[in-house]
């Protein structure tokens, strides 16, 4: 195949940023585009759930954290990494190079720049991060998941399009169908996710919050919640003493279903959960995971909040008695539930993986940008004058 119809893909080894790349991919792949994915040994590790590309595994390391004992270690790393970049840069010739943030991103994008080639690095967070704020601030075009996005660097503005955050196809599925009604006789299907992460916090307060449910409330519940290896037992446990229906694993491979299912999820601010659950319209209880250098999950979810989307706790506020009590009140107020999946609706952005090729594609060919997709079909004369002056 004509190396003019590579893609290059650089995504780092989390399923946030690794599921946005193989969205992306398939889209790109049934386009007729070679697909080729750069990503650390992390990041192998999800390619299995993606769709088949050219695998190309790439040392990742950051400067940030860890000490500056290792600090020339990492730096030794990085040089081997942007060095080996521009040699696949270079053998491979693709017309487009797309990070999708995450450590292992930084050398494919940054090689990327440094040999003049097309580069767009796509933000799936309300913050955008250090990779892609340094790609940014070096002239990479710029794809947001947020209408507004915070540290965006003033001179990016004229190459940064909104195209929302790619979903994976199970997702979009699962989003055809509307909110589960919610009767009073029917089980009532509480899924608790702590993102890839996990979240011992989760572990440690549900089965106390649960307990303290009115035992009819108890006996209603259906209870599916990711739990670490570690951690398994003791949930089970506590569980157990309450005979709460409990369904307890480390990970799930069907969680767009468990999702669809659920008339309550409690879980992390990820970007691709927020993304997830808004296209699903699952009413969602938020716990932004705190001590991030960006308090990107605080971002993420917290319009969803203001408007009613969603309810956000605070961590350092979510103990047992707190979330008991929410919990109770959403089990006995079935319009609020659908109020809060119709609210949360109105955020979704279903197209984003189609936007995202879109702007690919325009970067591939040179074309004028067109993100968003006319009625027929052709770019309108609006959006031909905006692009034809963000590209100077």
């Amino acid at each position: 195949m004509s190396s003019d119809n590579k893609i290059l893909l650089a995504a780092g080894g989390t399923g946030g940023h690794m599921f946005p790349a193989g969205a992306l991919g398939e889209q790109l792949k049934q386009a007729g585009y070679e697909v080729h994915l750069a990503t650390d040994k992390r990041g192998m590790g999800y390619v299995s759930n993606l769709t088949p590309m050219e695998l190309h595994q790439i040392p990742a390391a950051t400067v940030y954290g860890g000490g500056i004992l290792i600090l020339p270690l990492r730096l030794v790393t990085l040089f081997f990494a942007i060095f080996f970049s521009m040699v696949l840069i270079i053998r491979l010739r693709p017309k487009v190079i797309v990070g999708f943030g995450g450590y292992p991103s930084f050398a494919p994008v940054m090689a990327g720049i440094l040999l003049g080639r097309q580069v767009l690095v796509h933000e799936q967070n309300a913050v955008l991060g250090r990779v892609n704020r340094l790609a940014a601030n070096f002239g990479s075009h710029v794809a947001t998941s947020y209408t507004e996005t915070a540290e965006l660097p003033v001179a990016a503005a004229k190459k940064m399009r909104r195209t929302g955050n790619p979903l994976r196809p199970a997702v979009l599925k699962m989003a055809e169908g509307g909110y589960r009604y919610l009767a009073s006789s029917r089980a009532f299907e509480l899924l608790i996710f702590g993102g890839s992460q996990g979240a011992s916090i989760f572990a440690d307060v549900m089965p106390k919050a649960l307990a303290l449910l009115p035992e009819n409330h108890q006996r209603r519940l259906r209870v599916v919640q990711q739990v670490r290896r570690a951690e398994m037992r003791d949930v089970l446990e506590a569980y157990g003493e309450t005979e709460i229906y409990s369904e307890i694993r480390d990970f799930f491979t069907d969680l767009p279903m468990r999702m669809r299912r659920a008339h309550l999820m409690i879980a992390r601010g990820g970007a691709s959960t927020v993304a997830e659950m808004t296209a699903l319209g699952v009413p969602t209880i938020f716990v932004p995971l705190p001590g991030s250098l960006d308090q990107d999950q605080t971002h993420n979810v917290r319009e969803l909040g203001r408007l009613g989307g969603a309810l956000v706790i605070n961590q350092r506020e979510f103990t047992a008695e707190l979330l008991a009590k929410e919990i109770e009140k959403l089990m006995d107020n079935a319009d609020r539930l659908q109020r809060m999946s119709d609210y949360a609706r109105k955020f979704a952005e279903k197209d984003a993986t189609g936007r995202l090729f879109r702007y690919v594609d325009c970067l591939a060919h040179k074309r004028p940008l067109q993100i968003d997709k006319p009625a027929d079909g052709t770019p309108d004369e609006t959006t031909n004058k905006q692009t034809e002056a963000a590209n100077g």
